[in-house]
């Protein structure tokens, strides 16, 4: 089986990348990347792959896409957050899947992308939305709607973007990876499906609790809400925010979970890992070596 991992120097595709190599060292797996120097900066982090793994090839450039695609069997698609041009770029992911023959398209999307209030949301609410598209493409296909994925902090300030008092639904990334591994290997048993990835609701001022009796710090983790601009400068955030219309999109994101937050059912990744999701209490251990 040749797996094709786009957007694989992100963060989230390289976490799957990752759990493909430790589970299933046998498989082929071929990486987009934008750029050679990209290619290098993921082939330091997996040594094992050949550089032939690698493929460059720019969604809005779609001469780049079919060599990529050519000969792949499952596609794992994780496109760029606040890009103006994200619908474009899934289309011609599809686009190509389709011409090249993959028999299986994995799209790694965001929890309840009705919310059109969000604008990285509402991009698959409009007319060529990314998961109609798909799930209109005749491709076989699998949606993975996940939520704010959980990242460890050990240090006695906990920069929060929005109010740490809102519910807020998390998902650890090892989590997501896990389950993506899963739907590859699994296609079939997968197909037509959209899955709500939540593996726990809780508030930023639980999780700051969480972090100190975990790692038995001297002083309380604090939460310490902070203005956008700082949002962005301290990177409390993985999303790449470049140009007005990604600050636009951080903005709705900001304000809507300062209101809402976006809580979810963690009873689907209970189900497809066939164990507990990942708590914060589970994760600081985890990160600590408990």
């Amino acid at each position: 089986m040749t797996v094709l991992i786009t957007g694989a120097a992100g963060r989230t595709s390289r976490y799957v990348v990752r759990a493909l190599l430790k589970n299933e060292p046998q498989m082929d797996l071929r990486l987009l990347v934008r750029s050679e120097a990209a290619a290098e900066k993921v082939q330091a982090e997996f040594p094992q792959l050949p550089h032939s793994a690698f493929a460059i090839g720019d969604y809005l450039e779609s001469s780049t896409l079919p060599a990529a695609f050519q000969g792949v069997d499952v596609v794992f698609h994780n496109g760029p957050a606040f890009h103006s041009q994200e619908t474009a770029m899934g289309i011609a992911a599809i686009d190509a899947a389709r011409e090249a023959g993959v028999k299986h398209f994995v799209f790694c999307s965001v929890l309840f992308p009705l919310l059109h209030k969000l604008l990285n949301h509402e991009v698959k609410l409009r007319y060529f939305r990314i998961e109609e598209y798909l799930i209109e493409s005749g491709l076989n296909y699998t949606i993975l709607e996940n939520i704010n994925l959980q990242n460890v902090i050990t240090k006695s300030v906990l920069p929060c973007g929005y109010s740490p008092k809102v519910l807020q639904g998390f998902l650890d990334l090892q989590d997501l990876a896990d389950i993506a591994r899963l739907v590859i290997v699994a296609p079939l048993s997968h197909n037509r499906a959209r899955y709500e990835l939540v593996g726990e609701n809780c508030s930023l001022e639980d999780v700051a609790k969480t972090i100190t009796r975990r790692t038995h710090l001297v002083k309380n983790v604090v939460c310490q809400q902070i203005p956008r601009d700082q949002v962005v400068a301290m990177d409390v955030t993985p999303v790449n925010v470049q140009g007005v219309y990604a600050q636009d999109a951080l903005d709705r994101m900001l304000y809507y979970y300062n209101k809402r937050g976006i809580p979810g059912n963690d009873n689907t990744v209970r189900w497809l890992l066939g164990r507990e999701p990942t708590t914060w209490k589970a994760l600081v251990d985890r990160e600590l070596g408990k």
